[in-house]
Order: C-alpha cells, then structure tokens, then sequence
C-alpha cells in the first residue's frame, strides 16, 4: 500500500470518528438510555410503607454469633464427612501381673547319631555335651532332667521334666562327637 493510500484511508477514518460522535452528543441520542424506556415515561417510585431504617433489626444482626461450619465458601468441593466418635478402649483385667512366659526351651547338648536295634526295633540318639557323649534310647533320661520322647534319623524330640517344655534337636552332622 502506497503512501498516499495510507493518508486517504486515515482521513477517512477520521472523517466516520467525527460523524459518530457528532451524532451522539448534538444529534439527541444517548447510548445510555436502556431500551425498555423509549417513550419518556414518569419515574415511579417503589411503593414502601414505612422507607425509614429498621436500627432494631440491624442491631439484633449485628449481635448474632457466627458459627463457621468448617466449610471453604469460595470452593465447591464438600466437606469431608465428620468423624465417628471412637468406642472406648476395653481396659485390661485388674488382677495380679503374672510373670512373663519362660523363655523357649533348649536342651543343653546336641543331637549328632542314631541307631536303630534291628530285633526290638528300639531306636537310640547319639547326644553330645562338649567332651560328654550320652547315648539314650527312647524314654530315658538324660542327666536326669531331660526325657528323650522321640527319636529319627534327623531328629530328636526332648522333653524337659520339670516343666514339660518340650524341643526337637535337629542333627548336627559338623560337630560329630568328641574329639
């Protein structure tokens, strides 16, 4: 676009400015005038009976506690559910403290041999406690504190006669008897 062409279309655009606003401001017209009153109607005022301030009214507002429920009012997102109260905890028994459980039990030898007599078909365990080495069938003791129950190939089950605990010893094919 030449030069000259710029200055015609600006003058023109000017020209249209000028006609605008010639006509809204001397021509009459107002934007402003909504269009439901074209016709110059009588402004009619609202019918109240008794326009003056209630003070009653606003003072008791005014005194009112608010109470916020928790809730944002500028999100949509509800509130999450109130909690349950929670039942009350079942106290433990008043009563004497019993002594705590005695630890488990463990024989104080190891399990390291086993036969089996081929007539009566009584199986003994090979036992080992450091340099002694007791041989015990099924239903002896042992050191007089411990009844041999039972007897496999790869375990011994023992008993501990004081208290009844029992135990099963698994055999120790590392240690072997004395040395």
């Amino acid at each position: 676009m030449s030069e000259r062409a710029k200055v015609v279309l600006l003058a023109l655009l000017g020209v249209v400015l000028a006609a605008v606003v010639f006509y809204m401001y001397v021509g009459g017209t107002s934007l402003a005038v909504g269009a439901g009153s074209s016709d110059s109607d009588a402004y009619q005022p609202i019918d109240v009976e008794n326009p003056a301030l209630h003070l009653d009214r606003i003072e008791r507002l005014r005194k009112l506690d608010y109470k916020p429920t928790g809730r944002d009012i500028f999100s949509a997102e509800l509130p999450p559910p109130p909690r349950k109260p929670e039942a009350p905890r079942a106290l433990p028994p008043a009563g004497p403290n019993l002594p705590p459980e005695p630890p488990p039990f463990s024989p104080p030898f190891k399990y390291y041999g086993y036969s089996e007599d081929v007539v009566t078909k009584k199986r003994s365990g090979f036992f080992t406690n450091g340099e002694e080495v007791f041989i015990a069938a099924e239903g002896d003791l042992v050191q007089a504190k411990y009844r041999i129950v039972s007897v496999t190939p790869g375990t011994a089950e023992i008993e501990e006669v004081s208290t009844g605990r029992h135990a099963k010893l698994t055999m120790d094919t590392q240690g072997g008897g004395p040395q």
